[in-house]
């Protein structure tokens, strides 16, 4: 198992905003310092592609209970793990769980080569409907210390396969395969870098259903502060008193740790909750707003701790929405036949989006050419370049993002007259009203949650 080794932790700052509070509850003990982040890096995601075919059948009953968890300590090194005891129960079955509230949440398996490992994870709501949220050591090893120093690029893992509400061997919402595993370069090529340990995991449809239609999906929150109220960890703790076999939860007010920005909260789960998700508040038996998930644990101290959702949650969130959704090939079946009069058009992913998600625009012509995009905030108003494209195989893609408002986009002939027709796209403003659409904000960003 290639792992990190470390010296400490790793935190971006965070700010605060007002108007979502909880029940107060004791306040965890502090651990050691905290490094700095390194100025000048790029978070930028990473994405990829995983095999899917043959997952089902990988995952077998002995090699569910031979299933361990991977855990870290502060340090960032591996917790020993005393036995197999997460999958003791055997595969999991149709049988439905007692209680499966949040549903949303479950238990994630994944490989690397012949060893088998479990984290916690929960689904998150975006238009493609097919995320979960997790560690980021729970999808790759990230950056490993050499012998001699310096820290080489981790290895991704294979064969993930979520399991919602998974309870005593009962898969009462199916099991859905991982298809592309995106998390941030920092944490791949970087040691200590548990400020971007976060990571998700794109799932194939089951029985022609997405993720969250079956189990719901979750607003994610960011820009939050170490400090908040009413915090609700969900996890699959795996070592005694624990077994992985059922849900575990803790309530509690997370505190800065000291001289750094991570957030701690006394907890008494173990390993196997790594990836598990920290809500900020419910909003529904379901679902509720994400804003962080267990990176790291104590033990002997009982605390847990993770590093609050900055900004580049977004870059997360808008790769991993793109990995999982083929969209190029599915508007582009639309273009101009050959034989037909030559013309120029345009397609977009949404007609609305919430204020922080991204919408994919498709430029489509007969021929290679290059395009001009254009946008106007006005229906009346001036267009003003966006970009120019070059269309290949008939077609481009452009990933946008702005504020709230209506744009109205097209794509002209470069150096011609021939424009596509004019697309909508409406980016909502945040929050939405409560009464129809729960959402979180976290300064000028969020995404809605849906049960």
């Amino acid at each position: 198992m290639r792992m990190r080794t470390s010296l400490g932790t790793v935190v971006v700052a965070a700010a605060l905003v007002a108007g979502l509070v909880g029940l107060p509850a004791a306040t965890p003990a502090a651990a050691g310092p905290t490094p700095t982040p390194r100025a000048g890096q790029d978070p930028a995601p990473v994405v990829r592609a995983l095999a899917p075919d043959g997952v089902r059948d990988f995952w077998t009953a002995k090699r569910m209970r031979q299933a361990v968890p991977l855990d870290l300590d502060p340090t960032g090194t591996p917790l020993p793990v005393a036995s197999a005891v997460s999958g003791a129960a055997g595969a999991p079955t149709a049988r439905r769980a007692a209680d499966p509230s949040p549903r949303s949440t479950g238990k994630l398996f994944f490989s690397e080569g012949a060893s088998t490992y479990v984290c916690s994870a929960a689904a998150v709501n975006t238009p493609e409907r097919n995320l979960v949220v997790t560690a980021g050591h729970c999808v790759n090893s990230g950056g490993v210390s050499g012998f001699l120093g310096g820290c080489r690029a981790g290895t991704y893992f294979t064969n993930f396969l979520f399991v919602p509400a998974y309870d005593h061997r009962a898969a009462p919402y199916g099991s859905w395969v991982g298809t592309h595993a995106v998390t941030h370069s920092e944490w791949i090529q970087q040691c200590d870098a548990f400020a971007r340990d976060q990571a998700m995991v794109a799932v194939a449809p089951l029985n022609g259903r997405n993720l969250v239609d079956v189990v719901g999906g979750n607003g994610l929150a960011w820009n939050y502060p170490a400090r908040e109220d009413g915090v609700r960890i969900v996890g699959w703790p795996a070592e005694p008193p624990y077994d992985g076999q059922s849900r575990q939860e803790c309530t509690g007010s997370s505190t800065p740790l000291p001289q750094s920005t991570d957030a701690q909260l006394s907890c008494p789960m173990n390993q196997g909750s790594s990836g598990g998700p920290w809500f900020l508040r419910m909003a529904s038996a379901d679902t509720g707003f994400i804003w962080a998930v267990t990176s790291r644990l104590i033990e002997g101290r009982s605390i847990l701790l993770a590093t609050p959702f900055d900004a580049s949650i977004e870059s997360l969130l808008a790769a991993a929405r793109t990995a999982g959704r083929p969209v190029a090939a599915r508007l582009l079946d639309g273009r101009p036949k050959k034989g037909r009069k030559q013309r120029v058009r345009l397609a977009a992913t949404a007609s609305a989006v919430g204020f922080g998600e991204s919408y994919q625009l498709v430029a489509s012509t007969r021929r290679v050419r290059k395009v001009v995009l254009q946008v106007r905030t006005a229906p009346a108003g001036p267009w003003q370049r966006v970009a120019t494209l070059r269309t290949r195989g008939g077609g481009a893609v452009v990933t946008e993002a702005g504020p709230p408002g209506t744009r109205w986009y097209r794509v002209k002939v470069k150096k011609g007259r021939k424009h596509s027709r004019p697309v909508m796209v409406t980016v909502l403003p945040c929050p939405l009203p409560l009464d129809r659409t729960p959402a979180v904000v976290s300064g000028t960003r969020c995404t809605s949650p849906v049960g």
